[in-house]
């Protein structure tokens, strides 16, 4: 008979208590820092406007298995009251509620009348008439504060393949112009990304006064207390990006053939080959707004490598971090990359060896890093062979804290 290790009452287990509080300590620190002219962290809590999509319909996991049920979750507007925040949007978030629920209610409608007509189940026709999620209210006036927050949420999992169009992808009209509102009226404007993918970042670094971008992703079920912890310095954002932000929707190879943009929602076909990713936009120098491995802090970080040694079993680079900061403390990631020579078998410009992440340092603090990863890692696959061949040449050994930040270290 199947076992199942599920909390089987009501009552909060000390498991669940201490694997909550991990979380939130963790989770803080994985979040990436796009944007900071040094408005984060906030000095302290107290009145802040708060606006956008995502402050109460903060979205904690995608749809279907990127999804998990929990018994609370711990929305951005309840975070930053916990943490001490007093919000005086009430009636701005108020009347995005009824702009939700109004749309959420056609969408329902429109869906069962599409079922019958089908004669399919409602959930048959979720999959083919995704919802559009509405555009945000227009911000008319300043409130009592220096500091906003505008919190923008996306949310995407199976059954929803994201669009290049207003409010999804690409920012509505109005979140467009409320961000600018707030970056022009209010001293300190912080943008916080609820997102499990990407949006178009191009129109934003285009606003003039917005202080800082966080990329907090979907934290789960306590996702309102660690941004809370991160906006405050409570936690130190220290992630890297593991996707590449073009300048343009265009820009990735495959958008043109992906999903409803070429009309075939049934099949994909695999078509960048090697250049998957930094492989494509570093190959072929195509500029995005912010690369692979890329990532701010509350500080800055000086790496010097100090050794790279290579033999048949391993390459080993030995690195010292420093922070070179004054008042905060962080953590900074050492990132190895390889270019392979290209000989016979095509390669990109280089690829992601491996990486090291600092223990947390305060300022003037060091440490020495090193990162070490299989030789044979960089071969590449002969189909004529059927075999996996480092072929003859040099090969590069480039250090870096992002794809385009690397330097050659050895060869």
């Amino acid at each position: 008979m199947a076992t199942f290790y599920a909390s089987k009452t009501g009552e909060v287990s000390a498991r669940e208590k201490e694997h909550s509080a991990l979380v939130r300590e963790l989770a803080g620190e994985c979040m990436t820092l796009l944007e900071n002219d040094g408005t984060l962290p906030l000095a302290g809590a107290g009145k802040v406007a708060v606006y956008g999509n995502g402050v109460r319909h903060t979205v904690k996991g995608g749809t279907g298995s990127g999804d998990v049920n929990t018994r609370t979750v711990v929305t951005i507007e309840q975070g930053l009251k916990e943490a001490g925040f007093e919000i005086l949007t009430g009636k701005w978030l108020d009347e995005y509620d009824k702009v939700l629920a109004d749309a959420q209610a056609a969408y329902q409608a429109e869906l069962a009348k599409k079922a019958e007509e089908l004669h399919v189940p409602i959930f048959a026709v979720m999959f083919s008439e995704v919802f559009a999620q509405p555009d945000v209210p227009v911000i008319t006036e300043k409130e009592d504060t220096d500091t906003a927050i505008y919190v923008l949420s996306r949310n995407s999992g199976e059954g929803a393949d994201r669009y290049n169009r207003a409010c999804d992808y690409l920012l509505g009209e109005n979140e467009l112009a409320d961000i600018a509102y707030l970056a022009e009226h209010y001293e300190k404007t912080v943008l916080i990304l609820n997102i499990a993918n990407l949006v178009d970042t191009t129109e934003l670094k285009k606003i003039k006064g917005l202080n800082a971008i966080l990329l907090a992703g979907q934290a789960g079920n306590a996702t309102g207390n660690i941004v809370a912890d991160v906006v405050l310095g409570k936690s130190i954002p220290s992630g890297k990006l593991t996707d590449t932000w073009a300048a343009s929707y265009e820009d990735y190879p495959s958008s043109k053939n992906f999903s409803h943009n070429n009309g075939d929602t049934n099949d994909e076909y695999y078509s960048d080959g090697i250049y998957v990713g930094y492989r494509y936009f570093d190959t072929f120098n195509v500029t995005p707004n912010y690369c692979f491995g890329y990532g701010k802090g509350y500080t800055d970080f000086e790496t010097e490598v100090r050794d790279v040694e290579a033999d048949a079993k391993n390459v080993t680079v030995t690195a010292s971090v420093k922070n070179i900061g004054d008042t905060f403390a962080g953590k900074e990631v050492v990132q190895v990359y390889y270019s392979a020579p290209d000989g016979t078998i095509e390669k990109p410009y280089q690829e992601l060896g491996g990486f090291g992440k600092s223990d947390l340092l305060s300022p003037g603090e060091s440490q020495t890093i090193t990162i070490s990863f299989p030789t044979k890692s960089m071969a590449s696959y002969d189909e004529k062979k059927a075999a996996w061949v480092l072929e003859a040449g040099t090969y590069y050994i480039r250090v870096g804290n992002s794809s385009r930040t690397t330097k050659v270290a050895a060869a």
